[in-house]
């Protein structure tokens, strides 16, 4: 090899490997911000909406404290209530939407995830490792309040923990999503986006390293996400999914997706002109007739 060749060699090389290094370093650097969660504290609580509760502490397996509300109705029947990211089991339309559910005489526990609200922790846990949060809340519901029967109902980020741990325990008789997402590789570009300072376009050429950046980093393993949703085909009851057509956050064809193996008899209702998980404020009879008629059937078979 002659000294221009070697040289080129080299020069490549070198580029090759600061190309690669740069891109290493961007995708963990992104993760790590992408990753934090936004917290909002509680600032108003049940009693607003003139409900009776108790304030509930319980511990995960991995020993997280997470704060929860259960408000008690004379039906034991109960419906666990999931908040989206960056929420908590306050905010936006949650307490006018449990207090929907109360008077359709269910009881009612909606909890804080990890690192949101009141709750312990820092980082999210990309529908992943909140699968813990759940068991810890169907666990504590059966321990401290002998609840046999129970629906999950979670929205956007809650509605995915929902769908992909539908087989966790037989006291599932039903699972409600609002707006989830089904495929985290292709909804992180636009999360980091909105969530950092990186535009889109860069974050999608990011895509790869910042999922291995997860998987490494923080012992998520985005494919069994997408394993659990698809394990919702073996669920033994329909599910009830809701998405708005214009939603520009989670876009209708995650769940488009999910409903192609959604068990028989699940009920998919499409709303046209609203936004992100925004169905139950712009349609709110139809949302509302829809899902007491889908509890009331949950809990009956």
């Amino acid at each position: 090899m002659n000294f221009s060749k070697k040289y080129l060699y080299i020069s490549v090389s070198s580029i090759i490997f600061l190309i690669t290094l740069i891109y290493i370093f961007l995708s963990i650097y992104i993760t790590t911000l992408a990753i934090k969660a936004t917290r909002k504290v509680p600032e108003i609580n049940p009693s607003s909406v003139d409900l009776d509760y108790t304030e509930d502490i319980f511990v995960t397996e991995d020993n997280i404290k997470l704060s929860g509300w259960f408000i008690k109705n004379e039906n034991p029947q109960t419906v666990i209530m999931i908040h989206g990211v960056d929420s908590n089991k306050s905010d936006g339309y949650m307490l006018d939407l449990i207090k929907d559910v109360y008077e359709m005489d269910y009881s009612i526990f909606a909890f804080d995830l990890r690192a949101h609200g009141d709750s312990e922790g820092n980082n999210l846990g990309l529908a992943y490792v909140e699968r813990k949060d759940l068991k810890a809340s169907i666990d504590y519901l059966r321990d401290s309040y002998s609840i046999e029967e129970m629906v999950l109902y979670g929205i956007s980020y809650g509605g995915t923990i929902v769908l992909s741990n539908s087989s966790m325990d037989p006291s599932i008789k039903g699972i409600i999503a609002d707006s989830p997402f089904y495929d985290l590789p292709e909804l992180m570009a636009a999360e980091v986006s909105s969530r950092t300072f990186i535009p889109e376009s860069i974050a999608k050429l990011l895509k790869f390293g910042i999922i291995r950046s997860i998987d490494f980093l923080y012992d998520i393993e985005t494919n069994d996400i997408i394993s659990g949703l698809k394990s919702i085909s073996n669920f033994q009851h329909p599910i009830l999914l809701y998405h708005c057509l214009d939603d520009d956050r989670i876009p209708i064809s995650h769940s488009d997706r999910i409903n192609e193996f959604s068990p028989e008899g699940s009920k998919y209702l499409v709303y046209e002109e609203c936004e992100h998980a925004k169905g139950y404020e712009y349609y709110k009879e139809d949302y509302l007739n829809n899902l007491k008629k889908y509890i009331e059937v949950s809990f009956s078979n």
